[in-house]
């Protein structure tokens, strides 16, 4: 028994529309998965910018800017290792510079001493405003480590 043309054609229709169907919907769900996944940078830099918990960070004073009382830091390393923060040290990439600022005035008076060039190791935390708060702070110029 023959097919007729009208149905070999309805048929190849119906199967391209099908495949049509099939590639449409694939790369929709691969557009909207690329939609919801941050990019790998983006994750990288919230995280590493992340101080919403104490924080352990170590760097050189830069600059202290004193009409905004903040510290400016040649930012080099960073530690999540609560509460000690005697390890897990990983190396901030580039040269990248982070702006800290005092708890209170006394510890301001403190920081105007500091000299450029002054290796600190900081605990900081966000307050929650966008000011990252130094917690504690310690010169690691040489020796043991010796509070401020």
């Amino acid at each position: 028994m023959q097919t007729s043309p009208v149905s070999r054609f309805s048929r190849l229709l119906h199967f391209t529309l099908a495949t049509c169907l099939v590639l449409g919907l694939t790369a929709a769900m691969a557009f909207a998965q690329l939609e919801t996944e941050p990019h790998p940078l983006d994750t990288f830099i919230k995280g590493i910018t992340n101080f919403s918990e104490p924080t352990g960070i170590r760097g050189t004073v830069r600059y202290l800017e004193k009409d905004r009382q903040t510290l400016w830091l040649d930012w080099e390393q960073r530690s999540d290792e609560r509460p000690l923060f005697d390890s897990g040290w990983k190396l901030v990439p580039g040269e990248a510079t982070l702006a800290v600022q005092p708890r209170d005035s006394e510890q301001w008076e403190k920081l105007l001493n500091l000299s450029k060039g002054l290796p600190l190791e900081l605990i900081v935390q966000d307050d929650g405003k966008g000011h990252r708060h130094i917690l504690s702070y310690q010169d690691i110029s040489g020796g043991p480590k010796v509070p401020l």
